[in-house]
């Protein structure tokens, strides 16, 4: 028994050092994935090609088999960039890595499929706080601040984070609360008025804001649910100036953008 797990542990070192073993399809597929990091995140076929050393043509077709697969993702009208199903392969090590880690790279694809500002919030006290932003790659600059800090009570993206408490710990909170700012007819005026608002809010799987609390601003919010719990552990959001898109479409097709991407996050926090 013995002799025979030594000559299989010798074959399998032959095998390792063999070339004739290798799958020249899947070492380039391979290699094309890792030439993405921090500084090259969107790369052409004609740059893929030469990091390969191989010609547009061989190029074009792993890149095919790659975005077909869900590894590789349209970024513009000319490069590439990581899909988020690349994230899967480290799934056991992804969970481990923080809710900043894990969202940037998802937060960058919503921004190109939108072209909106992409932000994320979590909740401190009567305030929410932006923990992470992704500006726009159109002619809208945010100018949200990482620390940026809101009224919890006034915004889409504050509800979405209260709705998910215990009533007494909604009560707690704003029990010598006296900075009830109205920015608009939605705006809470007071706690009853709060917790009527949450009650609907629990209900909805989105909320967009169109003018409610920036007037001039939309905003989208989706709740980012931690998997071992169930529970809200921040919010993503898109912002944009009225206008950038009809009110109809912000509502239903950007809403619907954020809401996927919210739960391809979410399948990550642990």
């Amino acid at each position: 028994m013995n002799l025979s797990v030594e000559t299989d542990s010798q074959e399998s070192e032959l095998i390792k050092n063999d070339d004739r073993y290798l799958v020249p399809g899947l070492v380039r597929g391979l290699a094309i994935l890792q030439a993405f990091n921090q500084q090259t995140q969107e790369m052409t076929i004609t740059e893929i090609a030469e990091i390969l050393d191989v010609n547009r043509s061989s190029a074009f077709r792993l890149i095919y088999t790659l975005e077909s697969c869900g590894f590789l993702r349209k970024a513009s009208q000319k490069t590439y960039a990581l899909d988020s199903k690349v994230m899967e392969l480290g799934f056991n090590s992804l969970s481990k890595q923080s809710l900043l880690d894990l969202a940037t790279p998802l937060m960058k694809e919503l921004r190109d499929q939108t072209k909106l500002a992409v932000h994320l919030s979590i909740l401190e006290g009567t305030h929410i706080v932006f923990i992470n932003n992704v500006q726009s790659n159109g002619t809208f600059t945010s100018n949200i601040g990482l620390g940026t800090r809101w009224p919890a009570h006034a915004t889409v993206i504050g509800q979405m984070l209260l709705a998910d408490l215990p009533e007494t710990e909604i009560r707690d909170r704003y029990k010598n609360f006296n900075q009830w700012d109205t920015f608009s007819e939605l705006t809470p005026k007071n706690l009853k008025t709060l917790l009527q608002r949450l009650s609907f809010v629990k209900t909805q799987r989105s909320m967009v804001s169109w003018g409610h609390y920036n007037h001039d601003m939309a905003a989208c919010a989706v709740p980012i649910f931690k998997q071992s719990t169930g529970k809200v552990t921040a919010v993503l959001s898109v912002s944009c100036p009225l206008g950038t898109y009809e009110e109809d479409y912000f509502r239903n097709e950007i809403a619907e953008m954020v809401i996927q991407t919210a739960d391809k996050i979410s399948k990550f926090i642990y």
